[in-house]
């Protein structure tokens, strides 16, 4: 009688609810997740999205006749083993491939081929990519070419018409990278600051020093004549919108910033010991915001933070960075440094504004500097939002009103990524000046390429949403349709998840919020603005992944998840609204896959089983009750 009450309590307890989870769901670890940089890459990577298997530089290359000598054409060949001396042999037998070298430590033979043999080198065995070996050199112009920006360049886009604030230290008026647009070497700041009619076009168009008098916040002149009396503001601007002019032999255009035709606008914060307050940040936020339309300042790089800040806040009710917030709602895409200092949960303020563009640093490979900080913030958001090269940029060294000479120097860290990227959305908004800030984000991190350095999972802590390629960033802003935007049913159920980030240093324990659906439902979305919208679109972030495309049902817009291929866990897909006159900028949408509910003969069985065990239960109780009140007797 005993075991059967016990089984009657094991048959109660493990009946539990088939509805939604408690507010904290169990995590899926990060390595259980689909997809690793090291296994089969080749086959997703976004750095090949025609799939011939060569790097899409490589495909450039192939165009440029400086980069064909007597027809050949210098690429990496990746192997799908440690190539040995005979695969050398192979390749040039094969394909008439001549070796220079052969690594031991990295799948990869370099060396040259005739562009014809290339599908006979790609045939050969083991061979399994090709990419184009670039030249390297340890200046801005390293920069640019690894993001793809001269690609932009190319096609016409330089940044023309728009004009990005630099929060900084100043600006240096008489540098010839930025004091004109082209480049007169008579140029200085006595012959176009102050003169009605000067003879140069002014670069620095406007500049605000929220360190001068008056502090009564009454003071909106922009007219003050451009100042750095520390230099590292002027370094900012010549990676943002510098057009390279100084000493043609030893520097020339090779240290053009991102967007040469952009205009600045100064807006100095930090003294010339590179310090400041939050009143002058904020001071300077505000002044920026209220001149936007005056100026059409569209973009914003802010490389300040850490040793002045009395205390490392991350809550969005901060008040400077409640500011940048509201930037951002003013139309200006605001780029924040997120900081040196290396470990997981180190963003400060105002870097872990939520709207804003965090950047992160890396190295000219690609790799994530190792002073670059790193997420999540404590509400839980996800930093940095991408990260760009910061390492050994080159750019504008303020001395030269000294030394009589237009002069560079390289400085690393996250504050040289951060203009580079104000100027990659400058290039972004003169190709649809319609975007919005948030728009350029989201297309900015939906083209990004895909990195990770602890968590294989994207978006991450580590790099954001990757690396950004501004070539693939600007086919996709001239596609949006601005007329057209998208949610998320804010009916949709949300699941909690306790996530700690450590990197062996520090550990960082951060509540993640995802939107729930189990395998068998469907996500709705809502359409928004006047444009006309006829089919949702959507696609993994972890893989390479190509857009699934659902025409809308009776107007409204669906994506199943019963045929997608996810397993259960988390993921984040991106989905975008597609109608005659483009697309909608894609939104990010973190989910928590759920396994399906039982089948409905099941559930509908449920409550019978329910009350046969509890019928069951009660009867054993009685039978246990009347058993000993008899063998009492």
């Amino acid at each position: 009688m005993r075991i059967l009450l016990v089984a009657a309590l094991l048959l109660l307890s493990s009946v539990g609810p088939f509805g939604l989870p408690e507010e904290v769901a169990p995590v899926v670890a990060a390595e259980a997740l689909p997809g690793s940089l090291e296994t089969r890459w080749w086959e997703w990577t976004a750095m090949d999205r025609d799939r011939n298997r060569m790097h899409d530089a490589l495909d450039l290359a192939l165009l440029e006749p400086r980069f064909v000598v007597d027809g050949r054409v210098e690429v990496l060949v990746d192997f799908d083993h440690m190539p040995a001396a005979v695969d050398a042999e192979l390749l040039a037998q094969g394909a008439g491939f001549e070796v220079s070298w052969r690594f031991h430590r990295i799948p990869i033979i370099a060396g040259s081929v005739t562009v014809d043999r290339l599908p006979e080198l790609l045939a050969l065995p083991g061979v399994v990519f090709l990419t184009h070996n670039s030249p390297v050199e340890l200046q801005l112009d390293g920069a640019i070419p690894e993001h793809n920006v001269d690609t932009v360049w190319d096609l016409g886009f330089d940044g023309t018409g728009i004009t990005v604030a630099i929060i900084d230290t100043g600006i240096d008026p008489d540098h010839l990278s930025i004091n004109d647009m082209d480049d007169d070497a008579e140029c200085t700041a006595a012959t176009i600051q102050g003169v009605p009619n000067p003879p140069c076009q002014k670069k620095i168009i406007a500049f605000y020093d929220a360190l001068d008098e008056p502090r009564d916040g009454n003071d909106t002149s922009g007219n003050a004549t451009p100042y750095d009396d520390h230099g590292h503001g002027s370094h900012c601007a010549g990676i943002s919108a510098g057009t390279g002019e100084g000493s043609q032999e030893a520097y020339g255009a090779l240290y053009r910033g991102a967007a040469p035709g952009a205009q600045l606008v100064g807006v100095k914060v930090l003294s010339g010991s590179g310090s400041g307050s939050f009143v002058e940040v904020m001071r300077g936020l505000q002044w920026t915001i209220d001149n936007q339309e005056k100026y059409n300042i569209r973009a914003a790089s802010m490389s300040l933070g850490g040793v002045w800040v009395v205390e490392l806040t991350q809550e969005q009710e901060e008040r400077v960075t409640h500011l940048a917030n509201l930037m951002v709602a003013a139309g200006i895409a605001l780029t924040i440094a997120a900081g040196n200092s290396a470990a997981y949960g180190t963003i400060g303020t105002p870097g872990a504004a939520r709207d804003v563009i965090t950047v992160g640093a890396t190295e000219h490979d690609r790799e994530l500097a190792i002073y670059s900080s790193k997420g999540p913030t404590h509400e839980g958001y996800i930093k940095p939002n991408i990260a760009a090269i910061g390492s050994s940029v080159w750019s504008v060294q303020n001395d030269d009103a000294v030394s009589g000479e237009a002069t560079y120097v390289a400085y690393s860290g996250t504050s040289m990524a951060t203009p580079l990227v104000a100027g990659m959305v400058a290039l972004l908004n003169e190709a649809n000046p319609d975007l919005s800030p948030l728009m350029v984000r989201a297309i900015l991190e939906s083209t990004s390429e895909y990195r990770w350095l602890s968590h294989p999972v994207r978006p991450n802590n580590d790099y954001g949403w990757g690396f950004p390629e501004v070539d693939a960033a600007l086919v996709e802003a001239q596609l949006v349709d601005p007329t057209i935007n998208l949610s998320l049913d804010p009916q949709t159920p949300q699941v909690t998840h306790r996530e700690t980030y450590d990197d062996g240093n520090s550990s960082s324990e951060v509540n993640i919020t995802r939107w729930f659906v189990r395998q068998d439902g469907e996500l709705h979305f809502l359409k928004g603005g006047p444009g006309n919208a006829t089919a949702i679109e959507w696609r993994n972030v972890l893989l390479y992944d190509s857009w699934h495309t659902l025409l809308a049902r009776d107007g409204h817009f669906y994506v199943p998840l019963e045929n997608s291929g996810l397993e259960p866990g988390n993921h984040t897909l991106w989905v975008r609204l597609a109608g005659p006159e483009g697309i909608s900028a894609p939104v990010g949408i973190t989910i928590h896959l759920a396994e399906p509910l039982p089948d409905s003969g099941a559930v509908a069985r449920l409550p019978l089983l329910l009350l046969a065990g509890v019928m069951f239960a009660v009867g054993a109780a009685a039978s246990i009750f009347f058993w000993r009140r008899s063998a009492s007797s």
